[in-house]
């Protein structure tokens, strides 16, 4: 029988639109060539656009393995015609999360949109009645996610969560802070 290397892989949540800043698109294909580089397998929501797009094809430019995960509903509007790697098509969108979960390692929040917004805020959720305890990270790109940070603190704070809450996740500033801790989340050791 032949010894099969289980790669580890995270999950991506991040939009299926660029944003207005040309640095949201350069910390992703960052991302992209860092998963690569350290054969971390990515899983994301299937679509060909946005920061989505980039990201995969940033993997797969630089030789990495990608699973994309997209409801039918998206197909026409997400688009897959572009994509690189394996995809997953699922007929709704809790069969899309629940499938990402079921693959994912650990997940990886980036800039996005009310649907990234939405899938990370269900992981939060999952953590906190502990149906998961796969790590959870937000690359926090050009400060985009202090305000969500400080969404949180304000449900400790008022007593609506607690404090416990503000230790289900991690904020990084960059790609390069980000990936000593995601590896280490992994038990990969370094490329470097």
């Amino acid at each position: 029988m032949k010894n099969i290397k289980l790669k580890k892989s995270v999950c991506v949540f991040c939009g299926s639109k660029n944003g207005n800043s040309k640095i949201f698109k350069d910390a992703t294909l960052e991302l992209g060539a860092q998963l690569a580089k350290n054969e971390i397998r990515l899983v994301y929501g299937g679509g060909s656009l946005g920061l989505m797009g980039e990201l995969s094809k940033s993997v797969h430019r630089n030789k990495g393995e990608v699973l994309g995960v997209i409801p039918k509903n998206l197909l026409k509007i997400e688009g897959i015609n572009k994509n690189h790697g394996e995809i997953i098509i699922t007929d709704d969108m809790h069969k899309r999360k629940k499938t990402m979960h079921d693959n994912s390692d650990a997940f990886l929040c980036l800039p996005g949109g009310i649907g990234t917004l939405e899938e990370v805020s269900e992981t939060i959720t999952w953590f906190q009645l502990n149906i998961t305890r796969k790590p959870i990270f937000f690359l926090n790109i050009n400060r985009y996610w202090d305000n969500f940070r400080i969404l949180l603190e304000q449900f400790v704070s008022l007593e609506f969560s607690d404090k416990d809450l503000l230790n289900y996740f991690v904020f990084f500033e960059s790609v390069e802070t980000l990936m000593p801790s995601l590896l280490s989340s992994l038990n990969i050791p370094s490329k470097e």
